[in-house]
């Protein structure tokens, strides 16, 4: 997961230790995995939130979608976002959105071929560093 921010401080155990229960505690949250033998080789986290327009219909919200190099263009991100559709759709979303760097054409190009299409304009503004 480390290569969407390959310049950040890799967290210490103990953060990871109180954010990987905190992760799975999170109501309508679910990280899926793809996992050759005992490495995982990639990731999708997704989030079904609450909302009171389109008929009251939640939304899925996808983030951290990472596939390990010696990985890539081998099916693994199609199964993984497959697998968030199918649960969007038995959750009774309305729309999956996800926000992608404008650098990541490659990336773009993928989530075409599986349906989504460039709808919006995004924004987005960091905080601050973690201690």
């Amino acid at each position: 997961m480390w290569q969407l921010a390959p310049d950040d401080a890799r967290p210490d155990a103990t953060r990871l230790a109180t954010a990987w229960p905190a992760l799975h505690a999170q109501a309508g949250r679910r990280l899926l995995l793809a996992v050759a033998g005992d490495t995982f080789v990639g990731t999708v986290d997704t989030l079904v939130a609450p909302n009171l327009t389109h008929g009251a219909r939640p939304y899925m919200l996808v983030e951290n979608v990472v596939v390990a190099p010696g990985w890539r263009r081998r099916g693994v991100a199609r199964a993984l976002m497959l697998a968030a559709l199918d649960d969007a759709a038995a959750a009774g979303c309305y729309k999956i959105q996800l926000v992608s760097n404008a650098a990541r054409t490659e990336a773009h190009r993928f989530y075409a071929s599986i349906g989504f299409a460039q709808s919006a304009v995004g924004y987005r503004r960091y905080l601050t560093a973690a201690p």
